[in-house]
């Protein structure tokens, strides 16, 4: 009897590890997939009032949108549960290591629905160097809920919001930089 449950507690157990192993798998297929098939945001201006995010540092300080005036910000509100929010990260770093001695742009990668322990995690497990933020979903105004994620948003040195994009893009891409460019000018 006791033979029979120990056959039967590693065979789930193989079968638990299996499934995890075949899950993340699946998840890295799907992931490189729309990498490969991201294409650059088709970024307009399209002026509008900001609304003030309020979000953390990933030591638990609390910061505002609003206190960014005076710099060309891009905000990326994203999870690491979020498969697209992932396979654009890479365009996001290389994006970021462009600008990251500019102090004329700030960049605010947001997670949503995730702990500082988790995206610490992530940020090592890939070797990213952003400055990384958390948010609570009350906390994120209804006006940038665009009901994909993830959701980037890029601000005017006056604080106007100048653009937003939903859903993953190349955040690496000449146009990207082009556009930035731009409003630093302004």
């Amino acid at each position: 009897m006791r033979k029979a449950l120990k056959l039967i507690a590693v065979g789930l157990i193989s079968l638990a590890v299996l499934a995890v192993c075949g899950g993340l798998i699946f998840f890295k297929l799907v992931q490189h997939r729309i990498a490969v098939n991201m294409r650059p945001p088709n970024l307009q201006r399209q002026p509008e009032a900001a609304s003030d995010l309020i979000y953390r540092t990933l030591d638990g300080e609390q910061q505002h949108l609003a206190a960014t005036k005076g710099q060309v910000v891009f905000l990326d509100l994203w999870g690491t549960w979020c498969i697209q929010c992932v396979a654009e990260m890479p365009t996001v770093q290389k994006l970021y290591d462009h600008y990251k001695d500019d102090p004329q742009v700030k960049f605010l990668i947001v997670s949503r629905m995730d702990s500082p322990f988790a995206v610490r995690s992530y940020a090592r497990r890939n070797h990213l160097h952003l400055p990384f933020y958390v948010t609570e979903d009350e906390d994120i105004p209804q006006s940038m809920r665009l009901n994909q994620y993830p959701s980037t948003f890029i601000y005017a040195k006056d604080g106007t919001l100048v653009s937003k994009h939903a859903g993953a893009a190349d955040w690496s891409d000449p146009s990207v930089f082009r556009f930035i460019d731009q409003l630093k000018d302004q």
